[in-house]
């Protein structure tokens, strides 16, 4: 009798610190979202309100597109060493953390209005550079293509494959892998449970220490799940979007994809079986390459030793990858100037 009360009252007190936990877990982040952010400002107008970060004073201008779900902040350390030779903005579509909209819907062409939106409110005239990773892909072609003069080249990091619904059907044949939309239900409830504090919200990586709550809190914001679910229902429609119109303009896309054997590695590690991990790499590896037809000026490159998500685990690959998207202009006008002395000191 007094063992079964002893485990009788362990067992409430674990529940009931369990409880307290997340109920702790979720009045955190309230506030949090409840308070204007340390790091940002906003646009806001026409009943948009977009959070979004700038750094740098002058040169080339970056603009940085999310895949869906993730936070701004996993690229707030390139942004920080990027912005020290450049312009460059992040920023959270709306449905994400602080960023708000009357029409929730998010399209390429409404993801284009909040660009232009920062861009206006930054008074940026001049032609950017955007760069994305994984589903980001889709808005950064329809923004090249609907705005070809705005859009100096383009960066994408791990892209989507354009035959998206093709991809789907075939990571649903594979076993142990899990489809977007079923992977963003796990990690909702995992949300909800707080979990997110107790462990990295991007499996297999610790997120800069200087912008970790940041990423944290956008993690454990079951709301935000909400927005991503939504978002993935709609990649088709994107794509067709994206694909339809006018053809994609005449510049330099580079294109990084991660290496082969350290995704499966980390797939492994995440419960899948070597034999699914491989399927599956060899599934994205053959679809994920009809992005390099979409223009003469494509080239791409393997990142040695980099996961799924390379703007994390390979930062300074793609710091030198948008040092070197940004300078040729730079160096066209250096040659133009030099070239000007030079006739003068003739």
């Amino acid at each position: 009798m007094t063992f079964f009360y002893y485990a009788s009252a362990f067992i409430l007190l674990v529940a009931a610190s369990v409880y307290s936990f997340i109920i702790f877990s979720r009045s955190i982040n309230r506030k949090w979202f409840d308070t204007p952010p340390q790091e940002g400002k906003f646009a806001d107008s026409k009943g948009k309100k977009i959070f979004y970060r700038i750094k740098g004073k002058g040169g080339a201008v970056v603009i940085i597109i999310n895949a869906i779900g993730s936070s701004q902040a996993e690229w707030w350390p390139i942004q920080d060493e990027i912005g020290k030779k450049c312009r460059i903005i992040t920023f959270d579509r709306p449905g994400y953390g602080w960023s708000k909209s009357e029409d929730n819907s998010i399209t390429p062409d409404s993801i284009k209005d909040e660009i232009d939106l920062i861009l206006k409110f930054e008074k940026i005239r001049k032609s950017v550079f955007i760069v994305t990773n994984w589903t980001g892909a889709i808005y950064a072609v329809h923004y090249a293509k609907s705005n070809p003069e705005k859009v100096s080249g383009i960066l994408l990091i791990n892209p989507v494959p354009l035959r998206y619904a093709e991809w789907k059907e075939a990571v649903k044949n594979i076993d142990e892998c899990p489809g977007p939309a079923e992977s963003a239900i796990k990690k909702k409830k995992m949300a909800a449970a707080g979990l997110y504090r107790l462990s990295s919200p991007i499996k297999g990586y610790n997120p800069d220490k200087q912008y970790k709550r940041y990423i944290v809190e956008h993690y454990s914001r079951t709301a935000n799940y909400d927005t991503m679910l939504e978002e993935i229902a709609q990649v088709e429609d994107a794509l067709g979007e994206a694909s339809a119109g006018e053809s994609f303009p005449a510049i330099p896309v580079r294109i990084l994809y991660p290496s082969g054997e350290t995704v499966i590695r980390q797939w492994v590690k995440s419960g899948i079986s070597e034999y699914s991990a491989r399927q599956l790499h060899r599934v994205y590896e053959e679809m994920s390459k009809d992005i390099m037809d979409i223009s003469p000026l494509v080239s791409s490159e393997e990142v040695p030793g980099s996961g799924e998500f390379i703007h994390i685990s390979k930062s300074e690959a793609i710091v030198r990858e948008l040092n070197q998207l940004i300078t040729p202009k730079k160096e066209s006008k250096k040659r133009i100037s030099n070239r000007g002395k030079e006739a003068k000191g003739q």
